[in-house]
């Protein structure tokens, strides 16, 4: 613990200890419990000055790169402190600083610190490689790659993970196959794998799995993940069947995937499973079963995985705090869920999102317009999301000056307005009665505006008895039919509903019949019962 890193401290400051060993001891248990302030100052202010300082750089640039938010400037003062006490250019420290470099996506300083290392190996070109990989700038890979006179089997996983990634499975391949044998490791073949799972090709990445010589727990769990991405639960739980014993990455899979696809039931019953296997859950898993508990609506539920996550003491990172800020949300305690919310010291643009979304969902539209205020001024941007968000709490509540200057503002917030947004800025105008600045808005859409937005701006035209208004957007409704069909049944139900409201009934039977001749029909509605899924309470005390 912190508390720990703090007795070393006093105990070497007393001793007046030199060796560097010691203090690079020192810093690495301040920055693994994310006290990397402390570390800082510890080699900024307390260190003896007789100390030899070059073991602790590497350490601390490992911290600083490794942060949960990079610590770019920390880096660059690491970096001017290497230079002025000339270690710049020994192996371990330039190395570092170009790793560091490159996991605070800054490549051009990385490259330099690359290129200032006099006697460079395989282990700095492959952390050059990787920023490459990671930035998706697979020509200054190759290039990089072409030139190293070694390379071993991290060069070859990184170089394909990084065409993987780019969603170019052919070149991956080729550099697969053409891998050395004896460099093809266990993870190169899992790098491969999910790539395919990746783009959905669960024909070849079954291909690949069925052939390697060697299977770990990550290869197992990509393609439980890929199959549940495909839509094909089945498979993804047989996959999972066959895992010899599965292990905590694997259990996390099975109940993410449930609790992606909306199989909240499947996914809880899975993580009891997991409970009665012994394997201790983590904070991912417990972001999943709070997502299951909140598309429930099963407060009572989400109470009690609340109380499991406190009494198992597990870390709540923002994945749990999101999780549990949406399920009390959702279940219908938003008191609660925006006091978790304000017991936050950092939030991040999930957490914003999230709790913005949650009032405007639930009416409280001044609540969300006044919080998405304090996000402005917050070091968090406002993002697509975000925006959604805070504009439908304007459209809500009647606000339509504030939606306006908040829709004029997307360049500053680096956003580009979709349909999504235009949908909700004609909302707004309709809704207000401002019928013909909506009209115009829907013209000026880039892309072709679709028949829920003419819809909307439709149903306003009748609201406010605007009845020339009302046949200009129809003819725009039936233009947009003529030259295409769409699949979705709940745009003919909507129009077909707003033409036989507006006493449209011809243009209304139009419709459904175009339904019937398309082979579309009306998707049966459901609901949702609590089926009495097993509660964590009997687990709470009683596993470890």
């Amino acid at each position: 613990m912190a508390n720990r890193a703090r007795q070393l401290h006093a105990i070497y400051l007393t001793s007046g200890s030199h060796d560097p060993d010691k203090w690079a001891h020192l810093l690495r248990e301040y920055a693994s419990h994310s006290s990397l302030r402390e570390a800082a100052l510890v080699y900024a202010r307390n260190l003896p000055r007789r100390t030899h300082h070059q073991p602790l750089l590497p350490v601390l640039l490992k911290a600083a790169a490794a942060a949960s938010r990079p610590e770019h400037g920390l880096g660059r003062s690491l970096h001017a402190e290497a230079i002025k006490s000339a270690f710049a250019s020994d192996l371990l420290v330039g190395t570092t600083l170009v790793s560091m470099y490159c996991k605070c996506g800054d490549l051009s300083d990385a490259r330099r610190a690359f290129d200032e290392v006099p006697d460079r190996n395989v282990v700095t070109c492959n952390a050059l490689l990787a920023g490459y990989a990671a930035a998706g700038d697979m020509d200054g890979a190759l290039a990089l790659f072409g030139g190293m006179p070694s390379r071993t089997h991290v060069t070859w996983a990184t170089l394909i993970r990084g065409f993987a990634e780019k969603g170019d499975m052919a070149e991956a391949r080729r550099l697969f196959d053409t891998t050395p044998e004896g460099l093809r490791t266990v993870v190169t073949w899992t790098v491969v794998v999910q790539g395919y799972a990746d783009v959905g090709d669960m024909e070849t990445a079954r291909e690949v799995f069925d052939r390697m010589p060697a299977r770990n727990p990550f290869v197992w769990s990509s393609m439980v993940i890929g199959y549940f991405k495909a839509g094909d639960p089945e498979a993804a739980q047989t996959v999972f069947d066959r895992i010899p014993r599965p292990n905590l990455v694997n259990w996390n899979a099975l109940i993410a995937g449930y609790a992606q696809i909306g199989c909240s039931e499947k996914a809880l019953q899975a993580f009891h499973s997991m409970l009665e296997e012994r394997i201790k859950p983590d904070e991912f898993t417990m972001a999943s079963v709070l997502s299951a508990c909140a598309q429930l609506g099963s407060l009572e539920q989400g109470r009690k995985v609340h109380e499991f996550i406190n009494q198992k003491h597990i870390r709540k990172n923002h994945f749990v705090m999101n999780g549990l800020i949406d399920m009390y949300a959702k279940c219908g305690d938003l008191d609660y869920a925006r006091d978790i919310f304000d017991s936050m010291r950092w939030k991040n643009t999930e957490c914003w999102n999230t709790m913005i979304s949650a009032l405007a969902s639930h009416g409280r539209s001044e609540e969300a317009l006044q919080l998405f205020f304090m996000m402005e001024c917050s070091e968090q941007k406002p993002n697509v999301i975000t925006l959604v968000a805070v504009l439908g709490a304007c459209t809500h509540g009647g606000f339509v000056d504030e939606g306006l200057r908040i829709f004029n503002k997307f360049e500053v917030y680096g956003v580009e307005a979709g349909v999504e947004h235009y949908g909700c800025l004609v909302d707004l105008l309709g809704r207000a009665g401002k019928l013909k600045e909506a009209y115009e808005i829907v013209k000026s859409i880039p892309e072709e505006p679709n028949e829920v937005i003419w819809g909307s701006l439709l149903g306003a035209c009748r609201v406010h008895g605007d009845a020339e208004m009302s046949k200009l957007v129809s003819d725009e409704i039936n233009r947009l039919h003529s030259v295409r069909v769409s699949s979705n049944d709940a745009e003919y139900i909507m129009l077909s509903n707003i033409m036989a409201a507006s006493e449209r009934w011809e243009q209304a039977e139009q419709l459904r019949k175009k339904m019937a001749r398309h082979g579309i029909e009306k998707t049966a509605g459901c609901s949702s019962l609590d089926l009495g899924i097993p509660e964590c309470q009997e687990y709470v005390g009683s596993r470890q």
